[in-house]
């Protein structure tokens, strides 16, 4: 094993050198100690005395008392050199390495480091404003005094970290990234004077001498998490030696291990923590916008509620003023005030929702702001707002309804949209004699076969078909319609023909686009039910589904749940197994004998599929609840129909389709997006990558979308939001000879997450504990800081390593030396006539 790979083996496991001092000494490797010692050099001294001595008495002729003293010190020289042998000299080459120790910096960037605070606390008021000075704001962001902590002084704080450790500084949030390394520039101190090695993790920030770190962070992430910071940024020090970690954060806590925990793993490290608190530790005096719901999207002129409800802590008696404010940014108009209401505040602080009610004569995407007017003394006002926006539809939705038979349900539905002035609704009732009158706005003499003209048709209905003009080849076009292009399909299930339909393979396209499983046993469960009922079931709607678009029957759930209470009731159904992983269940069986092993017979279930969605109606008797309410039962019909073509008309035009995965995202999170780009012929795009673009607060950055290698035509990329608002997000198709150029968009709106917001004051007390439980850690004020880098030692260690001994006298040279002396001396010797 040759010294390299020792010097590896012994530092394998400890941090990287940050100097390195290598020296070869000269050693005895059997020099006697102690009492041996002066022994020998007794023995040694006598034995040249006695050398000295006998040639200094020789008395024979032709010897003078010079050539005496030569061969008397050509002797001894030999003697020392024999004794000089005896104890071994070795050559030892020694590597002298200095292992780093550490400062960690955990610095809070999670969202609610954004805030800023109207300190109700004195105390802390009076030393935020120490800290920032005269100059600084009066109620700054808690990121910008984290900032100031980090910069003020010329980064004294960092520096006088960096003078005993290396420092390395890390943002935390529900993750943590290394932000930088830091040194100390000084040549003084080996420990903190050279470059990290190529080991560490990148960091997105300097990697330096303390004057070029960055000290600028993204407050952005949706949670805190303390325990993964901590977890993760000593356990990639590996065992070296960590000084100290310091903490720098609101102590929210509300996301990984409690206090103790985190504590204990700090102990367990003999880690000391240093906590520093940001934000006002007094209870908040708070008002906030907790929610603001719309529809997605409305027909122009068609009235729509926007309910907003608003959550108080610490207010109680005092009144609240609420504005509306609507733009228009399809024509990228202002903020402008549409509504506002009074409020007042109950006991316990709870407020009612406010509903506010709109109607749009123009199409476009609106965006509406929910804003509740600060209170005197408000602790933080930066959610006091909230937004929501709606799509506003002029665009006539073009609707192909095909039935089995003239069934009560088909009657009324056909008239109601045929009424309606918002559906272009076309009809194929396949019981009809061939000379007979079609239903409908737009009049067809076939089933639509070509893609060119189903793909006409925004939604697609099946009411209890037959199946005898449908065929694979169909099904196939329908499963394009929905997945690829946006469209919506709805199947409706009746006793006549929905048992045959679902037991035939043929249709499997369509029966694999549904939201449910179907249930191999399902005609062995109408056999034992009965295919008559004459007793009606209840039906049971689940808690989240009164909230859903299609269901909502009042501009509240509480309404809504009213409204459907004397409305469900059902005779016969088709019997599924379950509902898929994806789907929405809006209604179920009531009857505890319609029950299996995933809950009751799902009876209704809408759902995404690819670029479009879908819904399961599991019963025919809907068209009895016209003898309770006709309103309601034109109203779901309506709401439920516009739900599936919201997928293409919202998705852009026929040749680009724009799709997000939450377009309601938090603060933090990637928002991911889709595209469908087809050329003039409906043809996938042929391109690998397209540039889409974003805009906020008239910003604008372009992303990359990427071609789907297994999805011809779909192009997907991703962005993250570095700010709450309104994000509009777009696709340009280039013009054509025949064609204008093709823009499709759609907006995001970004939001804090609520975690972050629910208790906005800085939790002292955890932040105290964290420190005190820890080994040797403590808290500090935001003004006391700047002494925390005197508290934290140099714990930096040196390891010397050794190479393996190199024998000094083995070799030829000292052989030579000592028999050219003892040569010498036999010649002088003979010369001089000597024994």
């Amino acid at each position: 094993m040759n010294f390299s790979s020792l010097l590896i083996q012994s530092v394998s496991a400890l941090a990287i050198a940050t100097r390195e001092e290598e020296r070869i000494v000269t050693e005895f490797r059997y020099l006697p100690e102690g009492w041996a010692a002066i022994g020998a050099v007794a023995l040694v001294g006598a034995i040249l005395w006695a050398v000295v001595y006998m040639y200094r008495n020789e008395g024979r002729v032709g010897a003078s008392g010079r050539v005496r003293g030569v061969l008397a010190g050509i002797r001894c020289l030999i003697l020392l050199m024999l004794c000089v042998i005896l104890f071994e000299p070795v050559s030892v080459k020694i590597l002298r390495r200095w292992i780093d120790s550490y400062t960690l910096v955990l610095v809070d960037n999670s969202s609610s480091m954004d805030l800023a605070d109207h300190y109700r606390d004195e105390t802390a008021r009076d030393r935020v404003a120490t800290l920032m000075g005269e100059s600084g704001d009066a109620s700054p962001r808690r990121i910008e005094i984290v900032e100031q902590i980090l910069g003020a002084d010329d980064r004294s704080f960092l520096r006088g970290l960096a003078d005993n450790n290396r420092v390395k500084l890390y943002g935390f949030g529900d993750d943590v990234e290394l932000a930088a390394a830091i040194r100390a520039t000084g040549e003084g101190n080996p420990a903190a004077s050279v470059e990290a090695s190529e080991t560490d993790a990148q960091p997105r920030g300097a990697l330096g001498d303390v004057s070029s770190a960055r000290l600028v962070f993204d407050s952005s992430g949706a949670a805190t998490n303390v325990e993964r910071a901590l977890r993760r940024s000593v356990e990639s020090l590996g065992n070296a030696p960590i000084a100290g970690v310091v903490v720098l954060s609101d102590g929210a806590f509300n996301q990984g291990a409690s206090v103790e925990e985190v504590a204990r793993f700090a102990r367990e490290r003999n880690v000391p923590i240093h906590t520093v608190g940001f934000g006002d530790p007094s209870p908040p005096r708070n008002v906030r916008v907790a929610d603001v719901a719309a529809p997605e999207s409305v027909v122009q002129d068609d009235p729509f509620a926007i309910t907003v409800s608003v959550v108080a802590d610490g207010v109680v008696g005092e009144s609240l003023t609420v504005n509306l404010l609507e733009r228009n940014t399809t024509v990228g108009g202002i903020d402008r005030a549409v509504h506002s209401k009074q409020l007042r505040i109950g006991a316990g602080g709870v407020i009612e929702p406010v509903v506010f009610e709109r109607t749009q004569s123009r199409e476009g995407r609106y965006v509406y702001t929910a804003r509740v007017m600060p209170l005197e003394g408000e602790s933080v006002t930066e959610d006091n707002e909230r937004q929501v926006a709606v799509q506003v539809i002029d665009a006539k939705t073009r609707v192909l309804i095909v039935a089995g038979g003239p069934s009560w349900d088909y009657r009324y539905l056909t008239r109601l949209l045929q009424r309606d002035e918002t559906f272009d609704v076309s009809c194929w009732l396949e019981s009809a004699d061939l000379s007979a009158v079609r239903d409908g706005n737009t009049v067809i003499d076939h089933l639509p076969r070509e893609a060119e003209e189903l793909f006409e048709y925004d939604v697609v209905i099946l009411l209890d078909p037959g199946g005898e003009e449908i065929d694979e080849p169909w099904c196939r076009l329908i499963d394009t319609l929905v997945t690829e292009y946006g469209g919506g399909l709805l199947y409706a299930s009746a006793r006549p023909r929905t048992p045959a339909f679902m037991r035939d393979r043929k249709f499997r396209g369509i029966q694999d686009l549904l939201p449910v499983t179907l249930d191999p046993e399902a005609d062995l469960v109408l056999n034992q039910v009965g295919h008559y009922q004459t007793t009606p079931s209840p039906i049971e709607i689940p808690d989240a589904a009164y909230a859903h678009s299609v269901m909502r029957m009042a501009d509240d759930p509480v309404s809504t749940k009213l409204a459907w209470s004397g409305l469900g009731e059902v005779y016969w159904h088709f019997p599924v197994l379950r509902e898929k992983a994806v789907a929405n269940v809006l209604m179920r069986h009531g009857s505890s004998r319609m029950r299996n092993n995933f809950g009751g017979h799902v009876l209704a279930a809408v759902q995404y599929v690819g670029a479009g969605r879908t819904g399961f109606l599991g019963f025919d008797s809907m068209w009895r609840w016209r003898r309770h309410s006709e309103q309601a039962y034109n109203r779901f019909w309506i709401q439920l129909v516009r739900y599936l073509s919201e997928g293409r008309l919202l998705g852009g035009s026929k040749r680009a389709t724009l799709l997000v995965e939450n377009e309601r995202p938090s603060l933090g999170d990637a928002v991911n997006v889709s595209a469908r780009l087809l050329d003039v012929r409906f043809q996938p795009l042929g391109r690998d990558r397209f540039q889409a673009r974003v805009e906020i607060d008239g910003e604008r950055k372009e992303f990359t979308l990427t071609a789907q290698a297994d999805r011809p035509g779909w192009y997907e990329g991703r962005f993250v939001p570095d700010r709450v608002g309104n994000y509009r997000l777009s696709v340009r198709l280039p013009a054509t000879s025949t064609e204008e150029p093709v823009v499709t968009e759609r907006d995001v709106i970004v939001s804090r997450p609520n975690l972050e917001i629910l208790n906005p004051q800085m939790n002292r007390a955890g932040l105290i504990a964290l420190a005190e439980q820890s080994e040797g850690g403590r808290y500090w004020e935001i003004d006391e800081a700047s002494a925390i880098p005197a508290e934290i030692p140099d714990l930096h260690e040196e390891i010397p390593v050794r190479s393996r001994p190199k024998a000094l006298w083995d070799n030829g040279l000292v052989f030579a030396v000592l028999a050219g002396l003892m040569s010498l001396e036999w010649a002088l010797r003979k010369w001089n006539r000597l024994l």
